[in-house]
């Protein structure tokens, strides 16, 4: 009679919950403070691949447009554009540099063709007037400082007021070379200083371009885009999923992690399809974490068939089909399993 029982044989079998998740899923997400985050997550490796951040001053009125295409055709592809994050305070930057660019170039026109100002007097005018907004400038500046060291503005904010002052500088230096331009007739030394500050601004016209380059929002991904509307007013959520590849991640208690490997197959019920659904495992990820109060491992399994949209994010009850083994250590297994709970 032990003989027999020693002999009878038996599969293996792990009951876990997992959920149904896309194989790649890239989200938009904007917070209440007005910033965004850009993410790729890879399901099936259980990583992050990709990881922005884009941040706006405090005060500046930012929103997202999203294409009426993007909503009216769900289904997206590579490079497709979603939408557009609006800054008023990047935009009327870039517009307030292009107009001082202009008028920079044409200061250097006017130097370069051998005309010099008659009128002294308007030279010394607005040599006074630059005196006075740098003095201006410089008190803010100075009770900005004691502000940013305090923590109550940012550094963004600090630097905006510290390029500001550099441009009131520049701006009472070009003023002080027009006035001895237009005494003495030298005009190199105003030459020079308005091509540095040309090149300086051009610079910056640069940086906020590549800045605005990314306002524009890309899908990086083919799939189906999904718009969260149940966040609050102040907050935002896009997601692309990719749907080519499902997986289905399931967490493993510790002490069952050395009895499933790569391959094992799976089987769960899906209350959408209303059918059982296969598939295999993937991959076992070997970090242990907590979940209900119990230590366990994150196993993905990718699923077989081709199943419909409901069934992404359903919770599932889910079945590994372990190795065969006898009777005797099935037991012993379960004794095991029972004790170490």
């Amino acid at each position: 009679m032990y003989y027999a029982t020693v002999n009878i044989s038996t599969v293996y079998t792990i009951h876990s919950r997992g959920m149904v998740l896309p194989g790649k899923a890239w989200e938009l997400q904007r917070f209440a403070d007005g910033n965004f985050i850009t993410l790729l997550k890879d399901n099936f490796k259980g990583i992050t691949d990709r990881f922005n951040v884009t941040e706006f001053s405090r005060g500046d009125v930012v929103e997202f447009r999203l294409l009426h295409n993007a909503e009216e055709n769900p289904w997206i592809r590579q490079g497709d554009t979603l939408g557009y994050i609006n800054s008023n305070e990047e935009q009327r930057r870039y517009r307030q540099l292009q107009d001082e660019l202009e008028v920079l170039q044409a200061e250097l026109l006017f130097y370069t063709t051998g005309q010099k100002p008659e009128d002294i007097e308007v030279s010394w005018e607005k040599l006074k007037l630059a005196e006075q907004d740098l003095k201006t400038e410089t008190l803010l500046f100075q009770r900005n400082q004691v502000l940013y060291e305090d923590s109550v503005i940012s550094k963004r904010e600090h630097e905006i007021f510290e390029n500001t002052l550099k441009l009131k500088e520049a701006e009472l230096q070009i003023r002080s070379a027009e006035y001895t331009s237009a005494i003495t007739g030298d005009k190199p030394e105003q030459e020079l200083l308005i091509r540095s500050k040309i090149i300086q601004t051009t610079n910056q016209l640069e940086k906020i371009s590549e800045r605005l380059s990314y306002f524009t929002v890309i899908s990086p991904i083919d799939g189906i885009l999904k718009k969260n509307i149940d966040l609050l007013p102040d907050r935002m959520q896009l997601t692309v999923w990719d749907t080519s590849r499902l997986a289905v991640v399931i967490p493993i208690e510790v002490f069952e992690k050395k009895f499933i490997k790569l391959g094992n197959e799976i089987s769960f019920y899906s209350l959408s399809e209303k059918t059982y659904l296969t598939g295999k495992i993937t991959s076992i990820n070997n970090l242990v974490q907590q979940s209900n109060n119990k230590q366990v491992v994150f196993a993905t399994a990718e699923v077989d068939e081709n199943i419909s949209l409901e069934t992404l994010g359903e919770l599932v009850e889910v079945k590994i089909l372990g190795e065969e083994i006898s009777l005797k250590e099935y037991v012993h297994r379960i004794i095991n399993k029972t004790i170490s709970r």
